[in-house]
């Protein structure tokens, strides 16, 4: 039976918005807690100046997009001197995307010491002969979505048959894990450039985009009826945004990499704490040559949120990997041809050890 009368457009889901809310209101409360900030960063400073008094010295982090609100984690946790307190002199944020270099290609060149990647992209970087391991997942769903106009609306993998979708390259990996996954034939589909992808959907010259967190709700803020579903709904199971380093790098500076990731939930922490706050940096700082709008912004955290806060994260932990994600995302890349065993590609502990050692920095324990 077709999903187009059992599946609503992902921008019209009332579950999904009607839990969006819920979390805001939890999330609204943190941010009348006004010494919690203070309790945190006095607690992570002391532990930093403890056990790091020589300093971690500067890194530099391989973004896998523009400069955007998908890392206001790392820019908050900048911003407000988490990293500093944790022993960094400084950090340096890497644009990935369209034209830059990937988060497995910048740490293997040793442009990049930390990065942000796709399972699928780790994946392939080590079946290659590279030693790449993912310390958190920060999305804890695949963000990656199908975009398409209402009034010729693409709901399910077959009715991309004979389409003309427009993929990013930086997101040709996950696209043809998805068409395989779903057993279509890439030649079945006119893939073309990104380009202008929305005012592309908007003219007609295509039948719709592969988004990312999102995709519709710009356009539906412009009057435009867009649609979309998550890829993750038809089996692209893996998480998205997830942090990795090199093999060696965790092994031989795992305290580095533990104070690294530390005063990055810290940043997520404060940036949900104050969601109006972080994407006024984003906007006036460090995405400023972006150009991007406020409006804009918000529409894009709202589906944020649900990547990030999902019931898991709120209860373990942002970036948490449990052991039932980890054998989902497995489990899919399998089926995509990688085979590995779990310690070839993730490292569960560092981020739960994290959250052992501050666990007011999970925002579901406060509610």
């Amino acid at each position: 039976m077709s999903r187009k009368t059992q599946k609503p457009a992902l921008g019209t889901k009332s579950g999904k918005r009607n839990r969006i809310q819920s979390i805001s209101a939890v999330l609204a409360t943190l941010a009348l807690a006004s010494g919690l900030a203070a309790c945190t960063s006095a607690s992570a400073s002391d532990e930093s100046e403890a056990g790091n008094a020589d300093g971690f010295g500067s890194v530099t982090v391989q973004l896998s997009w523009l400069k955007n609100h998908e890392f206001a984690g790392f820019f908050n946790a900048d911003h407000e001197g988490f990293f500093e307190e944790a022993g960094f002199e400084n950090v340096e944020f890497l644009p990935g995307g369209m034209g830059g270099t990937p988060a497995a290609t910048a740490i293997i060149s040793d442009k990049a010491w930390i990065g942000i990647a796709s399972p699928t992209d780790i994946a392939a970087a080590n079946a290659e002969g590279a030693d790449l391991k993912i310390v958190a997942n920060t999305y804890q769903k695949n963000p990656f979505t199908l975009v398409s106009a209402t009034t010729d609306p693409i709901n399910e993998p077959q009715d991309l048959l004979g389409k003309t979708i427009a993929i990013a390259d930086s997101s040709a990996t996950n696209w043809d894990a998805f068409l395989k996954i779903n057993d279509i034939d890439p030649d079945s589909i006119d893939r073309v450039p990104y380009g202008d992808a929305q005012n592309d959907l908007k003219l007609g010259n295509i039948d719709g985009f592969m988004g990312y967190g999102d995709g519709g709700s710009p356009l539906r803020a412009e009057g435009f009826d867009a649609q979309e579903f998550y890829l993750a709904d038809f089996g692209l199971a893996y998480a998205g945004e997830s942090v990795v380093v090199a093999a060696d790098t965790l092994e031989n500076e795992r305290e580095k990499v533990t104070a690294f990731i530390t005063a990055w939930a810290r940043g997520w922490h404060s940036a949900f704490a104050d969601v109006d706050a972080a994407l006024e940096l984003v906007l006036n700082d460090y995405g400023k040559d972006q150009n991007y709008s406020l409006d804009e912004l918000h529409l894009w955290w709202e589906n944020q949120e649900y990547l990030i806060l999902t019931d898991t994260s709120l209860e373990e932990g942002i970036g948490i990997i449990t052991d039932e994600a980890l054998q989902e995302n497995l489990d899919t890349l399998a089926v995509l041809g990688f085979d590995f065993d779990p310690d070839q590609l993730f490292d569960t502990e560092l981020i739960r050890e994290v959250y052992e050692a501050n666990p007011d920095l999970i925002i579901g324990a406060e509610s």
